[in-house]
């Protein structure tokens, strides 16, 4: 009996040793390295507020305590950040990415893309949006009803972002004459553009502009053509995008391309990022998330924080991912046209 109780506690020890052992060479790794956590947008909007946000505080949850910093890659509706990360950055655990929302989709649509994100490590997701197509005060044709007569110019980041997808694809079901410009570097330019009258519209989400630019939303500076995505008390008089899909094809294509708004602003790691360092920035990544001075600091700034785990994150990727070939095709064509 002695001699099975000294072997197991033996094996516990050993147990206990190893776990030690692996926490020392995660903080080994980690200490007076410096973690890079990457934007997928420009600075001026919340996509680009909420990688900050992560970087000021997920660092002391991290063993070895790394310096953190935050990197501007926008461009191309978050595909630039996502061929960084994927492709060309260190895939040692040295570089978190947050995932633009939109171009989830994109490895789907495009024949071009080289980046999968079923193949990435996810940490979790820090908030999930609804999101809206709006346009300013002084636009005449505010409703998707009256912009079957008059054509408004949206403004868009890339063909693969949800700037431009969302509006040609209510544009295509409801028959509105939305122009859709791609180009613009950030949220915060095509809010520049909307207020200098360079553009009428663009589409973001709802919170996104609570947090940057909630005078618009006090002062009625902006009115609200549609909305997707989860509901909010804010929104229920604005018309769903829902209510223009009145077939089964386009129920179909709309429930793809709101697939992302049930990921929002989640954070991933490259897939060769090793175990260890995997475990623990997923334990840092969730500690964050509970940490009062990250929560306070996100009120502060408006950014609201409604969380997803990675296995919730990793699922919606993998079901959208078994979305039917010809749909997509189908779907592809009219952001083509």
């Amino acid at each position: 009996m002695r001699k099975h109780l000294l072997t197991a506690v033996c094996a516990t020890l050993g147990l206990t040793a190893a776990s030690v052992s692996l926490a020392d060479a995660v903080a080994d790794f980690y200490k007076d390295k410096t973690v890079t956590v990457v934007a997928p947008s420009g600075t001026g909007g919340s996509i680009y507020a909420y990688a900050l946000l992560v970087s000021n505080h997920i660092g002391r949850h991290i063993p070895g305590n790394p310096t953190v910093i935050v990197e501007d890659r926008g461009g191309g509706g978050g595909m630039k950040a996502a061929n960084y990360v994927q492709n060309a950055a260190p895939d040692n655990g040295l570089v978190i990415a947050e995932l633009h929302p939109s171009s989830l989709v994109v490895p789907m649509t495009s024949d071009n893309t080289k980046f999968d994100f079923t193949q990435v490590n996810w940490l979790g997701s820090v908030a999930v949006r609804p999101y809206v197509g709006v346009v300013w005060h002084t636009t005449e044709a505010d409703t998707l009803e009256k912009m079957r007569d008059t054509e408004v110019i949206f403004g868009s980041s890339g063909v693969g972002g949800s700037s431009y997808q969302y509006p040609v694809f209510l544009a295509k079901i409801s028959g509105a004459k939305m122009k859709v410009i791609p180009g613009y570097k950030s949220g915060g330019a095509m809010n520049l553009a909307m207020e200098s009258g360079e553009i009428s519209g663009r589409g973001n989400y709802y919170e996104g502009f609570l947090a940057t630019n909630p005078d618009w939303v006090r002062d009625n500076k902006i009115k609200y053509v549609f909305r997707m995505g989860d509901d909010h008390p804010d929104l229920m008089n604005v018309p769903k995008a829902s209510d223009y899909a009145t077939n089964d094809t386009d129920q179909k294509m709309l429930a793809f391309l709101e697939a992302p708004l049930k990921v929002g602003q989640a954070f991933y790691v490259h897939g060769n990022v090793p175990a260890d360092r995997l475990s623990a920035l997923r334990n840092a990544f969730t500690a964050m998330l509970e940490d009062p001075a990250f929560l306070q600091d996100a009120k502060k700034a408006g950014l609201v924080i409604r969380t997803r785990t990675a296995d919730q994150v990793a699922k919606v990727v993998s079901d959208l991912h078994a979305t039917p070939r010809n749909l997509i095709s189908d779907l592809d064509s009219i952001f083509k046209q």
